[in-house]
């Protein structure tokens, strides 16, 4: 089974170097939006705006999916 590296970028950049054994691209790409879900969850209630990209790369380091989340909360006027 292909292994798969999630990086998060965050803010902050967490280089993935253990990675997770997907069998497809599908997989990748559902794994990829859960992973957004979760860290937006775990981000202040008070933040006005949160911006968290995931890079998923291949075992040959190649770049095959690109996944990113931007929420802006506003007040209204």
């Amino acid at each position: 089974m292909p292994r798969f590296f999630f990086d998060i970028h965050d803010g902050d950049f967490i280089h993935d170097d253990v990675g997770h054994d997907l069998p497809n691209l599908k997989t990748v790409r559902a794994e990829a939006q859960r992973a957004l879900a979760g860290m937006a969850a775990t981000k202040p209630p008070d933040a006005n705006a949160i911006q968290i990209r995931v890079d998923v790369r291949d075992d040959s380091g190649k770049r095959v999916v690109m996944a990113s989340l931007l929420s802006v909360i506003e007040d209204a006027p």
